[in-house]
């Protein structure tokens, strides 16, 4: 019993030193810009947290302070009552790291030039918003984003070529929104882990990059897109996911040797030529494929590589000179 008590004696004792530990404060700019921040987005009630009467806004909703106090972390997601424009006092947030305006309808306006004051910025992500205009070339300023999400939003014009020059940018997503002209040369670089462009109207050829980094994804679907992507399949470059589905791409398929590690294959819908390649037999690890409405020919390869996948992957495809595809039927 004794021990007992002690025990349940020492828990109480670190439980009281924490609660009389003095809580980390936040930088007075910090404090000043949020408040700024809030009122300017209508104070919502989703950032009642954020109040004068509590002046230490380490301890506020939505942000992370780092082990100085300086606040290096917001994200606001989810929220019906945030109205308005992205407001000009983020830029004095000087220590931000990660800024993620997410699921925000009532967001409108463009991407204000007040972003490019935070230069310690890795992760921007204004997704699923109402925010429109053009992506700002200004951006690239910040050159150590790592990440950048506009995706789901309502941008247009086209995308700024300085992007390609970012030295840390791994994953850049801008899919659904309204961009148009070329893809910037230099961008589909093998740097890149993750490029979604996907959902735009973005036209013209897809720029050649024989580099050999590994890439996880890339996703230009549902473009207008012309012209030959067989370069993203360069032997010795690791590649997951690439789906070009929904282009006007035209080329011979007939002798692309596909990346072992490809796990996720989408060519539909394009005015593809040839035939299906005999490497695709070989492709253990893929688990989509889409090669229909094209302009395949046949003979289909034998292998289970090919037929795993059953008849679907190879529907609607009008071969214009040669034999027509071969029925899937007609494989086992």
């Amino acid at each position: 019993m004794a021990s007992t008590a002690s025990s349940f004696l020492v828990v109480f004792l670190l439980v009281a030193a924490a609660a009389t530990t003095p809580a980390r404060s936040c930088a007075p700019s910090d404090l000043h810009a949020l408040l700024s921040v809030k009122a300017a987005l209508g104070n919502p009630a989703t950032l009642s947290s954020w109040s004068p009467s509590s002046p230490n806004c380490c301890a506020w909703d939505h942000l992370r302070c780092d082990d100085a106090g300086r606040v290096n972390n917001v994200f606001i997601d989810g929220a019906d009552d945030v109205h308005g424009q992205i407001p000009s006092a983020v830029g004095g947030l000087s220590a931000l790291m990660s800024l993620s305006l997410f699921r925000l309808p009532g967001l409108t306006g463009t991407i204000p030039p007040c972003l490019t004051a935070l230069s310690n910025l890795q992760f921007l992500t204004i997704s699923h918003t109402n925010v429109s205009g053009p992506i700002p070339e200004a951006l690239a300023r910040l050159r150590s984003l790592d990440s950048v999400d506009l995706s789901n939003n309502k941008l247009c014009g086209g995308i700024p070529a300085a992007f390609a020059d970012l030295p840390n940018l791994r994953s850049l997503d801008l899919r659904h929104n309204q961009l148009t002209g070329p893809i910037p040369a230099g961008l589909v670089q093998g740097q890149f882990r993750s490029l979604i462009l996907s959902y735009n109207q973005l036209s013209g050829p897809i720029p050649r990059d024989d580099a050999q980094d590994e890439i996880n994804t890339v996703d230009l679907s549902h473009n207008k897109l012309t012209g030959d992507p067989s370069h993203l399949f360069v032997p010795g470059r690791p590649i997951g996911k690439v789906d070009l589905s929904w282009n006007y791409l035209d080329f011979d398929l007939s002798k692309l040797v596909f990346p072992p590690e490809l796990t996720y294959l989408d060519l539909s819908h394009n005015r593809i030529r040839g035939t299906v390649p005999a490497s695709l037999e070989r492709l253990s690890t893929l688990q989509k494929l889409d090669l229909s409405y094209n302009n395949l020919c046949g003979p289909l390869p034998r292998g289970h590589g090919v037929i795993k996948h059953g008849c679907k992957p190879y529907a609607h495809n009008e071969c214009h000179h040669g034999t027509p595809l071969a029925g899937c039927q007609d494989l086992s």
